[in-house]
């Protein structure tokens, strides 16, 4: 819609027309970070589908975005609610013992323990022919024989050529909050074929939409208020709760597959004597959540 309002070709991308959809962008109070975000993306496109992105290595691209980052600033932040270990103990006795409901506690323990965005275990079309090559599915899951399990991420935000990602879930069935535990009774109680989503529902896609409103639903069954909550509480929750049980920054960044950054987001967020005072008593029962610091391999 944006190329044919200027009589423009969309592919492949010149850096006149991003750079014209950017200042546009901007003008309207798009923030430069979720720009960023679309660019990326219409670059994934692109070599997904074999056009040439020479356009997007072009540096005027960034200077477009600082400057208006400069004139227009960074708009107002919203609030982003942590989902932490404290919250997710109290919604899960509120998800009931169907398959949705399993489908949603497996998802939240999971993606808890493995510092997963929304995006990378919802969907909302699903083909097994070609999805599972760069989404979850049921074959990304291996049990291993000391009762821990491996997680295969097959792509993810940080991973766009899809080399995949290797994320060791330790096992602690004391706990609610155990990632194999939910993983083990969603696949015995509800076996499918290796090529079907890892997280489904009975009617409708596992779409990030139909979770978000599942997580509030739960929310609100334990007495929780919703605001604030979102695709991103899950796992600012996860970086939230380890930062208070002493585990550093940069183990955090490991966790989660922090490339940049942008990790000190959802950490600048708690108060520097609470990060002060966990600096002094870190705790090593990380297998309480599935975290394992030193077996988070990279293809």
């Amino acid at each position: 819609m944006f190329c044919a309002s200027r009589y423009s070709s969309p592919y492949p991308a010149t850096v006149v027309t991003i750079t014209d959809w950017i200042a546009t962008n901007l003008a309207k109070s798009l923030k430069a970070i979720t720009i960023k975000g679309y660019i990326n993306a219409l670059r994934s496109y692109h070599i997904e589908n074999g056009f040439t992105d020479t356009a997007f290595t072009d540096p005027r691209i960034d200077l477009i975005i600082r400057g208006g980052k400069r004139v227009y600033g960074e708009g107002e932040r919203r609030a982003r609610q942590p989902l932490t270990e404290d919250i997710l103990l109290k919604i899960l006795p509120h998800i009931p013992d169907v398959y949705d409901g399993i489908n949603i506690r497996a998802a939240l323990c999971t993606g808890f323990a493995a510092f997963l965005r929304s995006g990378e275990f919802t969907w909302d079309t699903w083909n097994p022919a070609v999805s599972s090559k760069r989404q979850l599915a049921r074959k990304h899951i291996q049990f291993n024989r000391d009762g821990s399990a491996t997680l295969t991420l097959p792509s993810s935000k940080t991973d766009p050529f899809a080399q995949g990602v290797k994320i060791h879930l330790a096992a602690s069935p004391t706990s609610p909050l155990c990632p194999v535990t939910a993983l083990h009774l969603l696949i015995m109680r509800y076996p499918t074929s290796p090529d079907s989503p890892l997280f489904s529902r009975t009617f409708g896609p596992f779409s990030k939409p139909f979770f978000i409103d599942k997580v509030r639903e739960y929310l609100l069954r334990a007495g929780i208020p919703t605001r604030g909550f979102s695709g991103h509480s899950l796992r600012k929750g996860a970086a939230v709760s380890a930062i208070k049980k002493g585990i550093s920054r940069d183990e955090i960044k490991h966790l989660g597959c922090w490339k940049s950054d942008a990790v000190d987001i959802y950490i600048n967020d708690l108060p520097e004597a609470t990060l002060a005072a966990n600096v002094s008593r870190r705790r090593f029962g990380l297998d309480n959540f599935g975290w394992v610091l030193d077996e988070t391999l990279s293809n």
